[in-house]
């Protein structure tokens, strides 16, 4: 009895599905027809209406009684009044008929499709193109880029400025020339004045000779003063008419509390040293940040060039799909209307080549700016042809060796140690100034004497000038030199000096000031370990983050073209519609172009990993020579 029931139930089930199929059938014919037929529009059926009347009033033999012949013939007369505008309809319908077939309707009518999406673009040769791997950019920037090169030279004025502030010890002279011709005047012969004239006449020659120098090691000072002069006079109570009068002196002053370890001058040497070592370890962050950026600049290249060419073969995709369609349409088993939204998607494919290749001509010029210096350079007017594809390699250090070396390598946390030492140097500085001032003064003085005697005086009665001269001081020039270097005549003198502000504010207010900037610095410093850890840390999972979406966009590629295939097969054999194919075809073109952006986000995560690390230099073979500051003197 069960098995009984149970068939009839599914009998009931049968009849009940197969009626209802049935009916959604019969209600979709109607649509069918209307679909294939396209829209008619109202005259026309008008027209086929009225064409049909008279072919089915054919004169027939009346057979009607006589009672039914009375009551056609009074209906006859009271339809009489309105047979005049019917046979109007039908005169005019037969005029429509022989018109000219009507355009057709805007829904079926074929598109004017756009011209073909070219590979033409603005400012490039299509004929010259340029082959280019990821280390020839990274080679050519270092060498070209303007920035890079405003940074080299920046080391270069540090430099410059190191060596400047060596200038205050070097060996400085002077010299100087002087003569004097004096008449004065007498008025007593014990002056040795002409009786005559009562006057007196003397010429002075000078020609003195000075050096100077600064010590930098003790911060003490050095001079040398070789002074000469020649006298001729005519006074008569001279011994020596002419004389000359060498003089060596040489002064030494030595600082013992203030300034004695480090001074002024020494202060701004080590301040340029630090400098120095600022501008290279800036030029070396800046070196760091254009290959950083000539890495994101050649990737994008190479997305927008392989997405350009997925875009292309999405327009070739739906220009085959609506060839196909056409020939559905002529043999009829395609409704003309599913040609305009084929026509429609591919206008909209072609779009998508245009925002492709703006793409490209936008990452090119990009990574143009950073290879060329020269605007009228060749290269703007090439085409730039990656020949390095993206790769998928991991990551070679985990979490606290990215962080260990990140700490260790990081430019900027070398420009912040500098700029801590630099503090350094000032608090030294202006402790010195607290100190009174102690220096030790030497001089030492050597002197010659030379002349010709005079042949005017005389004394004790027979008794000649020259005899009152001795000889070691008879003669020229050289006599006296000799006797300058003899040693004979010297002079010897030490002494200290002191001196001391009774309250010294200023140097009280710049130490304060600059530990209170050495505090300041060492919060920032702390606060860049923190931002350095943060920049690794978000680092490594970008890196990990776009492996897995390359890994999942790979699998999504592999869908999309496994459900687009699959989607054309059943719209072949007429279980599915053109909406749904266009669909998968923008779904497999999405994909591809996800799979490719995520691959390449990989190998810019990767590069902006070694920037954050400071591996960016070691990892691409670049080595940045630091300067000597031993040299610069």
């Amino acid at each position: 009895m069960n098995l009984v029931s149970r068939k009839v139930r599914q009998s009931i089930k049968f009849v009940i599905v197969t009626g209802l199929s049935m009916m959604m059938m019969s209600a979709a014919m109607p649509l069918t027809l209307l679909a294939q037929e396209g829209v008619i529009v109202r005259d026309n059926r008008i027209a086929q209406a009225a064409s049909a009347k008279p072919a089915a009033a054919t004169p027939q033999k009346d057979v009607k009684p006589a009672a039914a012949k009375a009551e056609d013939k009074a209906a006859s007369a009271s339809a009489s009044a309105s047979s005049t505008p019917a046979t109007a309809l039908v005169k005019a319908d037969d005029g429509r008929q022989d018109a000219k077939p009507e355009a057709q309707n805007s829904i079926t009518q074929p598109l004017a499709l756009s011209p073909e999406v070219g590979t033409q673009r603005v400012g490039v040769r299509e004929d010259q193109k340029q082959t280019l791997a990821l280390q020839e950019a990274i080679a050519m920037a270092l060498q070209n880029n303007l920035d890079v090169e405003s940074f080299r030279q920046g080391v270069q004025i540090s430099q410059y400025n190191l060596f400047s502030s060596y200038g205050v010890y070097d060996l400085t002279s002077s010299a100087s020339i002087n003569y004097r011709s004096q008449t004065f005047p007498v008025s007593s012969i014990f002056q040795g004045g002409d009786t005559k004239t009562a006057s007196l006449t003397q010429r002075v020659l000078t020609y003195n000779f000075t050096t100077t120098k600064q010590v930098e090691r003790t911060g003490g000072f050095y001079e040398v003063d070789f002074n000469n002069g020649r006298t001729n006079t005519s006074s008569t109570a001279a011994t020596l008419t002419t004389q000359y009068t060498p003089t060596l002196t040489f002064n030494f002053t030595q600082p013992l509390m203030r300034n004695f370890k480090i001074d002024a001058n020494r202060r701004a040497i080590q301040i340029n040293k630090r400098n120095l070592d600022l501008s290279d370890s800036q030029f070396r962050q800046r070196v760091i940040e254009i290959i950083s950026a000539v890495q994101r600049a050649y990737w994008d290249l190479v997305f927008a060039i392989q997405n350009e060419r997925i875009a292309r073969d999405t327009v070739e995709l739906t220009r085959t799909q609506l060839s196909n369609n056409q020939k559905q349409v002529e043999a009829g088993t395609l409704a003309p209307i599913e040609l305009r939204s084929t026509e429609a998607a591919l206008e909209a494919r072609k779009g998508d080549v245009i925002l492709a290749l703006q793409a490209i001509t936008t990452a090119e010029n990009t990574l143009k700016g950073l290879l060329s210096k020269d605007p009228n350079d060749k290269m703007w007017y090439s085409q730039l042809v990656p020949t390095d594809d993206p790769t998928l390699t991991p990551p070679a250090y985990s979490l606290e060796d990215s962080v260990a070396l990140a700490l260790k390598n990081r430019p900027e946390l070398e420009q912040m140690r500098l700029q801590v030492q630099q503090k350094e140097i000032d608090l030294a500085y202006f402790n010195n100034l607290s100190k009174p001032q102690v220096d030790l003064i030497g001089i030492y003085t050597n002197t010659g004497l030379a002349g010709t005697p005079s042949t005017v005086v005389s004394t004790g009665g027979n008794i000649p000038a020259s005899a009152l001269v001795p000889e070691r001081f008879k003669g020229g020039y050289f006599k006296a030199l000799r006797n300058l270097f003899s040693q004979d005549f010297k002079t010897y003198q030490f002494g200290v000096s002191i001196s001391f502000p009774w309250r010294n504010r200023t140097a009280e207010g710049n130490i304060g000031r600059v530990l209170a900037e050495t505090r300041q610095l060492d919060t920032r410093q702390r606060q860049l370990v923190q931002n350095i850890q943060i920049d690794v840390r978000n680092a490594l999972q970008a890196v990990v983050a776009a492996k897995q979406r390359f890994e999942a966009q790979q699998a999504n590629r592999i869908a999309a073209d496994a459900q687009y295939k699959g989607e054309l097969e059943k719209f072949r054999a007429g279980l599915s519609t053109n909406f749904f194919v266009l669909q998968r075809q923008t779904d497999l073109s999405v994909a591809r172009g996800n799979e490719i952006r995520a691959l390449t986000d990989y190998n810019k995560a990767l590069a902006d990993l070694q920037r954050v690390t400071g591996l960016t230099l070691v990892s691409n073979n670049v080595q940045v020579v630091s300067p000597e500051k031993s040299d610069i003197k």
